[in-house]
């Protein structure tokens, strides 16, 4: 499936407006300031296609829309007149209801995040409409339309982990969220649905016709599949099967724990694909109440799978909806998805989805709307969609893909096609040194006065700002950096708290070579040139006792320390007073920085005595060793 061309007569600012789909991607972006035109485009696609797909819907506009599916070209368009008639490219008129089925995409799928209320509503009436008949739905009758928002992060995330561990989607999201291993045993809840709210629904567990409230078609044959797979075992007492409501509202429901080897080996044969549609049948009827997975990080963490932050789950969205919908034809709609993510997740975003788009035949085209210039920096294309008001008309056109970054960053992100964020490989080519990268963003300005305190010169390397922790330890692993670093070595540091287990994740099963953290924990990449290193620990006690679990052996509390750079001058006369404590619950206090870190690094540091930057100089020893 693939868009060619779209004419609107009048779509709300959209007048006579035409877009010809030109790229080689099966991913178009579009960008353009707030008010031009780019989720009016989607809602008007989204309207096009509920007119095509249902019997009663009607838009209000003139279109044309052309498109691909499997080779075939096909033209549809809509003249908005008394006889309300299609007309074909050869000018034939037809009927709206002629349109064949096997002549439109298989779904148009739509991320959206609340924040565009006329895209929840037309997919909230697509949806209620749906529902009347799901529960008697044969094979083939699954929704065309599915509007996925922030409620399906536990089914997308479950469907993926549920296939086996050779599958390679499997394997990118255990790698993007740091999933080490899956539990034993898939938890499922299923509550009274929509369409049983009279009594005459009711279970009667002796009554195996009433079973899962009377559930017919795709829907029973699902369940019955279900109910095929093994019971998982467990110590643990609690309520299992069909619970009666009794006086607590919150009963009538089932509650399934299901052996996870059994579940993988009875749906075999069942596709990433065919399971996601029949939960999210189960979901649409307001059947499933509740899906997880028991998850084990790799920094020990036990969590559950609806666990992840609402930023991770975006990460990988766009990734799960390729794989999931892949081999079929399909229309992806994503409106500024990335509009909250952190910069390196931003980045990663496009290019996330071109790691899984192999061998393998994309069919989904899939149209982003976006804010951000970091995002557009790894698209494939050359050229870039924006909106503009020209002549006091909207018009979409290509523009090149550096030109589209500097209207969006305002030239503040300098690009080029082999850069990357903050022009890290033009940093190394310029100037044949070495690479510091660092986790804050006021970290160099700091440790550029550390070094200068310590040994009256200028650093031997480049101190760069890496956005996080997350992204600084794939720079520290990215062959692409590490080439282009013509030998030099690569160094980064991360602070002393969460950051830790991305540090940890670096040193595996690896001997350190650097353990006291007095002197800053250093580990290498592999067998590379690259090196990550910790934030050395002051002996400063009220410092230490946020890091150190025991002095004389040098234990950490490891990912539940709390110290940053700034926490190293804390020992310094005058510095205290740029602190506060901070109450945490069930007791204790942690000192934060109070100050603004801009500030501190470039006017308070600078003036601190000579003497107290000597905590960083084993580190600087260490990295000197390797130059």
């Amino acid at each position: 499936m693939r868009l060619k061309r779209l004419y609107l007569s009048k779509y709300k600012n959209l007048n006579d407006f035409a877009l010809n789909f030109t790229g080689s991607s099966f991913i178009d972006v579009f960008v353009g300031k707030n008010g031009t035109g780019k989720s009016n485009m989607f809602e008007a696609l989204i309207e096009i296609f509920r007119q095509l797909y249902e019997k009663d819907f009607q838009v209000g506009f003139d279109f044309e829309l052309e498109y691909e599916i499997d080779g075939s070209d096909h033209f549809v368009g809509w003249e908005w007149i008394a006889e309300r008639y299609y007309k074909t490219e050869d000018g034939e008129r037809k009927d709206v209801k002629k349109v064949a089925k096997e002549d439109l995409p298989d779904n148009v799928i739509l991320y959206y995040s609340g924040h565009n209320e006329k895209v929840a509503r037309l997919i909230a009436e697509y949806e209620t409409e749906f529902k009347r008949t799901l529960k008697v739905a044969n094979e083939g009758d699954t929704r065309e339309f599915i509007g996925i928002g922030k409620t399906y992060k536990s089914l997308l995330l479950s469907v993926l982990l549920l296939q086996p561990k050779g599958c390679k989607a499997r394997k990118f999201i255990c790698d993007k969220l740091g999933i080490d291993s899956v539990g034993e045993e898939l938890h499922l809840v299923l509550k009274r649905p929509r369409y049983a709210r009279q009594k005459d629904y009711d279970v009667d567990p002796f009554v195996p016709e009433s079973r899962y409230w009377k559930a017919l078609g795709i829907t029973q044959t699902f369940l019955d599949h279900l109910d095929t797979v093994a019971k998982s075992k467990s110590e643990r007492i609690r309520d299992e099967g069909y619970i009666p409501q009794g006086k607590e509202e919150y009963k009538d429901r089932y509650e399934l724990f299901l052996d996870l080897k059994d579940f993988q080996k009875k749906f075999k044969k069942v596709s990433s694909q065919e399971l996601f549609s029949n939960l999210d049948n189960l979901k649409t009827i307001e059947m499933l109440d509740h899906i997880s997975l028991a998850i084990k990080l790799k920094d020990g963490t036990e969590i559950d799978v609806d666990q992840f932050s609402d930023g991770q789950f975006q990460s990988i969205y766009i990734y799960t909806v390729v794989e999931l919908f892949r081999g079929k034809n399909c229309l992806t709609l994503l409106d500024e998805p990335d509009s909250f993510l952190h910069p390196e997740w931003q980045f990663d975003f496009l290019k996330q989805v071109f790691e899984i788009a192999d061998d393998s035949v994309v069919n989904n085209h899939v149209l982003v709307t976006s804010h951000s210039a970091i995002t557009l920096i790894p698209h494939q294309e050359k050229k870039i969609n924006i909106f503009n008001l020209k002549k006091k008309k909207i018009v979409c056109h290509p523009i090149e893909k550096k030109k589209a970054i500097d209207t969006l960053s305002k030239n503040m992100i300098q690009y080029r096609e082999d850069e990357k964020i903050l022009s890290i490989i033009k940093e190394v080519q310029v100037e044949h040194k070495p690479v510091f990268f660092t986790e804050g963003s006021t970290d160099p300005k700091i440790l550029k006065t550390a070094w200068r305190k310590l040994y009256d010169t200028r650093p031997p390397f480049h101190i760069l700002y890496a956005f996080s922790c997350d992204y600084l330890r794939r720079l520290l692993q990215d062959e692409r950096v590490l080439n282009e670093a013509k030998g030099m070595p690569i160094f980064g540091m991360f602070d002393f708290d969460k950051a830790y287990n991305e540090w940890k994740h670096i040193l595996g099963d690896k001997t350190m070579l650097e353990s006291d953290p007095y002197k800053g924990l250093a580990t290498q990449v592999g067998t590379k040139n690259s090196y990550a290193l910790m934030l050395p620990v002051p002996e400063v006690p009220e410092i230490e006792r946020q890091v150190i679990k025991d002095k004389p052996t040098k234990t950490t509390f490891a990912h539940n320390s709390r110290m940053g750079i700034e926490h190293l001058f804390y020992g310094a006369p005058g510095i205290p007073e740029y602190f506060k404590s901070v109450d945490q619950p069930g007791g204790g206090t942690l000192l934060e920085v109070s100050a603004n870190k801009t500030k501190f690094a470039e006017k308070i540091v600078p003036a601190i005595a000579p003497e107290h930057f000597e905590v960083f100089r084993p580190m600087f020893e260490f990295i000197k060793s390797k130059i």
